[in-house]
């Protein structure tokens, strides 16, 4: 059966990243960061769709970890990302820059290596919700560095709400799942943040969620 490499999200962050500014890329091992949005010190061609797709086939074909594809919009990066390491629930993926997210079930919990990183979050209540798919308010922590290197404690009251059923087709994966919108507030911030789960063991194959202020939305979608 053939499998679509690219579905809409890490589309659309393709669509906002085109035409900006970029470093130099690299490849090592079936993965592939533009790194040139952290660093910016010349112009170089971002990946069009086409070339993303086969920097994802080269990925899936060079290692058996599950993979993510990741796009930071604000900070006009995309990377492919294979797992490097697993605690428990949470599995973090990583670059040979040692730039690296950490996920639980698909959720981000902290970013290294980007600047005014996430170092950690209070998730569990929200994260029970998305994953059963079902409605109801909640509270979340998130701490993230400032621009003065300190970190700052955000909570937010969240509002769970389930939506439609889709079908996700990323890399290998092709499954049947949910869209879950998260709707966060605190006095000076706002955020949604938007998910697709797997309708059959409440995965998180695709997410969209807001995890600093200089970093803004990241993009990550289930490749494996």
């Amino acid at each position: 059966m053939t499998k679509r490499f690219l579905s809409g999200l890490v589309a659309g962050a393709l669509a906002v990243l085109a035409g900006c500014s970029g470093g130099d890329g690299e490849t090592s091992a079936g993965l592939s960061m533009l790194k040139g949005a952290f660093a910016p010190k010349k112009e170089a061609a971002l990946p069009n769709a086409a070339q993303l797709t086969a920097l994802i086939q080269k990925s899936l074909h060079a290692t058996n970890q599950p993979i993510v594809a990741v796009a930071l919009p604000k900070r006009k990066a995309i990377a492919i990302m294979p797992r490097i390491e697993v605690n428990g629930a949470y599995a973090t993926h990583g670059t040979s820059a040692r730039r690296s997210l950490t996920l639980k079930h698909g959720m981000v919990t902290a970013t290294r290596g980007f600047g005014e990183d996430l170092m950690s979050s209070d998730v569990d209540a929200a994260l029970a919700l998305i994953r059963s798919r079902r409605a109801g308010t909640v509270q979340r922590v998130q701490r993230y560095l400032d621009g003065e290197n300190q970190t700052v404690a955000l909570e937010t009251t969240c509002r769970v709400t389930p939506g439609g059923a889709v079908r996700y087709q990323s890399g290998e994966l092709d499954r049947r799942a949910v869209k879950v919108q998260e709707t966060c507030k605190a006095q000076s911030t706002r955020f949604t943040n938007s998910y697709q789960v797997d309708a059959a063991t409440g995965r998180i194959l695709q997410a969209q969620q807001w995890i600093s202020p200089l970093n803004g939305m990241v993009l990550i979608q289930q490749l494996r």
